[in-house]
């Protein structure tokens, strides 16, 4: 399969995918960054990184904080941050002014979950022309699967350490 072209010929691409099994449970998250001018993909860089005790959603999150901490603060470049959450975009580009305005509660007034993060999101984002778009999961797009995999590599990584954190060598 080709790769597709940037969403436009000079802009950051970004790929997030968390995993997390059980839910909650030792989980893992990965990006991948790519950098392109005019149509070429100039750089391509993967972060990965997870926790021994999590929840699917916070992997997802904390990937596509590691994929901001990544850029460049002065990259003046468009971001386009491509996730398979629903949540995560519709938290970005519906729900944010919403909670930001009730003191970061939701429509049924309760406390928006992992608010730790979405203020991190917010924070990292906030001076770049960041772009939040959903693709659909396991539908063949090569850059989705390929974070998928990511993740769920990471996901292990940190199970077996969440065994060994339990058993000690023996695990």
């Amino acid at each position: 399969m080709t790769a597709a072209l940037p969403p436009v010929p000079t802009c950051i691409v970004i790929y997030t995918d968390g995993s997390c099994q059980p839910n909650p449970g030792p989980g893992g998250y990965a990006a991948i960054l790519c950098h392109y001018s005019d149509g070429n993909r100039e750089q391509r860089r993967r972060v990965t990184g997870g926790a021994t005790a999590t929840t699917n959603i916070r992997m997802e999150m904390s990937a596509v904080i590691a994929a901001l901490e990544a850029i460049d603060r002065d990259d003046p470049h468009p971001i386009f941050i491509f996730t398979d959450n629903e949540m995560i975009v519709k938290g970005m580009t519906e729900w944010m002014p919403g909670w930001i305005a009730k003191g970061w509660r939701n429509g049924k007034g309760k406390r928006v979950e992992n608010v730790d993060l979405w203020q991190e999101i917010v924070r990292l984002g906030c001076g770049l022309n960041v772009t939040f778009r959903w693709v659909r999961g396991h539908s063949g797009d090569p850059m989705n699967d390929e974070v998928d995999q990511l993740a769920a590599k990471e996901r292990d990584n940190w199970v077996r350490q969440h065994c060994r954190e339990l058993f000690g060598d023996a695990a």
